[in-house]
């Protein structure tokens, strides 16, 4: 598992590095553009034509109509300036939309390489363990085990943390709630024998192990809809790698949409965006601990995790 997730996040990461390329190419170019529209702005405002001075004193951001009593060369020096000034906001819109989209891919990029790392130290480990013998190999083993799971509390900690940072939303209509992708059940809510799950409690028993959501297997790209009317509360990664969508909903619930994809240039949703029903939040990936495409889909009542099949809607 270790040996598989090393190599998808290494092709994830190229994928990244190249899209971060183009991104900065863009970047520059539109750089180049603005400085040439500005420069073309400012030039024509020097203009020491009266009447042409005038016409760009009427040009001021807040004039929204064409002026009226102008004559000819008015109106072309207001036209003019006017289109530069449009212009030059266009660009610069462009310009803060290529910013974000490369923070956003240089936030994946950071946790691609950070898991990189943690996966390339166990295989190494397990290599050297498994070459001084089966013991040493078996000890290796459960050390790796052990930091997993110790990951994945972490994970834990992170997600409580961002779920009680969520403001549900105040509605108080009924919300309707469907799945958020199709496939079969793999990993149901509830105690689990896997020793990568961490120790949880849930109504007051203590369970070594518990899985608090559902596992549903789709394949990988796949689009994962919100599974109910609500608002995005964050867009990243956990600790362990993992991309999440949190999205919040009427009534104290927040919903998890987790393992998903991050090798696109341009999330499908942005923080603090709302969204309805069966819109698409997310692609099924291979992010985080995982040994397969699937979506990890949780749901949290008052902080406090509850089974997804006890409030969804199947349609």
């Amino acid at each position: 598992m270790v040996a598989a997730q090393a190599r998808i996040a290494q092709d994830e990461l190229a994928a990244l590095d190249d899209q971060t390329a183009q991104l900065a190419s863009d970047e520059s170019e539109i750089v180049v553009q603005l400085a040439a529209l500005q420069k073309s702005s400012d030039e024509r405002r020097a203009n020491r034509d009266r009447l042409t001075r005038d016409a760009f004193r009427l040009a001021a951001p807040e004039t929204v109509t064409r002026p009226l009593n102008l004559n000819a060369l008015q109106l072309e020096a207001f036209d003019e300036l006017t289109a530069l000034e449009r212009g030059l906001h266009a660009q610069q819109e462009l310009l803060a939309d290529r910013q974000a989209q490369l923070a956003q891919l240089g936030e994946a990029v950071a946790a691609k390489q950070a898991q990189l790392v943690r996966l390339s130290g166990r295989a190494r480990y397990l290599a050297s363990a498994a070459a001084a013998g089966d013991e040493s190999y078996r000890a290796a083993q459960a050390a790796v085990l052990a930091a997993l799971a110790n990951e994945a509390s972490a994970v834990e900690i992170a997600l409580a943390q961002l779920v009680a940072s969520a403001t549900p939303q105040t509605a108080t209509e009924d919300v309707t709630w469907s799945l958020p992708v199709r496939g079969a059940i793999t990993q149901p809510f509830g105690p689990s024998a896997l020793p990568l799950e961490p120790p949880v409690s849930f109504r007051g028993v203590t369970y070594p192990h518990f899985h608090d959501a559902i596992d549903l297997a789709a394949p990988l790209g796949a689009p994962v809809t919100a599974a109910a009317d609500g608002q995005v509360t964050f867009v990243g990664h956990l600790p362990d790698g993992a991309m999440v969508v949190l999205i919040a909903h009427a009534g104290g619930i927040v919903s998890l949409y987790a393992h998903l994809d991050d090798t696109f240039v341009r999330p499908p949703v942005r923080t603090g965006q709302s969204v309805t029903r069966g819109q698409v939040v997310g692609f099924v990936g291979l992010t985080g601990i995982t040994t397969g495409p699937h979506l990890h889909f949780g749901v949290r009542r008052d902080g406090v995790p509850v089974d997804p099949l006890s409030v969804l809607t199947r349609g």
